[in-house]
């Protein structure tokens, strides 16, 4: 769904008069911890499919408090706001579910079911009763001609904000 909202931003940047080479004159600060906590996630994910290691939930909770330290000092950006509190909900739901990020058994297919049941889910595993902040968990299923996905009410609020500051930072210097 990100990449879906990085084009749709494009598109209406330039529509609006944006240009990209406005983009790449934003002054984003702490840009490394930022594809460092992205990077920490990703081998979460692919290192969870090939071996079984007691701390990726650790991991995932220390990579979004880089992401929220980073964030933070980039409020003054347009739809960091957004970006910043969508993230906020999405560590919430996660620190207070193990490390994992929650997702709804239900919507999704049984083979990825199966490898959460089994702990290997990486940053996700699956929604029970017990789930603590269930509303901010994986639980809106979307179907995109490609593929499918789940996402979160802070997913949903860090698009906008990615909209947001992608379309008036292609507008103006940020």
């Amino acid at each position: 769904m990100f990449f879906e909202v990085l084009v749709a931003a494009a598109i209406i940047g330039l529509i609006a008069g944006g240009k990209f080479s406005s983009l790449g004159r934003m002054n984003i600060k702490y840009i490394y911890l930022i594809v460092l906590a992205y990077l920490i996630q990703a081998g979460i994910d692919i290192g969870a499919a090939r071996y079984d290691f007691w701390g990726y939930p650790y991991l995932h909770i220390i990579s979004y408090i880089v992401l929220i330290f980073a964030m933070y000092k980039n409020l003054y950006l347009p739809g960091m706001n957004y970006i910043l509190g969508g993230t906020v909900m999405n560590f919430a739901v996660i620190a207070l579910n193990g490390g994992r990020m929650p997702v709804r058994a239900d919507v999704i297919p049984a083979k990825m079911a199966e490898t959460l049941a089994a702990g290997h889910g990486g940053t996700h595993g699956l929604m029970t009763e017990g789930t603590r902040l269930a509303f901010l968990a994986d639980i809106f299923h979307i179907t995109l001609p490609y593929q499918e996905q789940l996402i979160s009410l802070g997913d949903i609020i860090i698009n906008i904000g990615v909209l947001i500051l992608i379309i008036l930072g292609m507008k103006r210097s940020c």
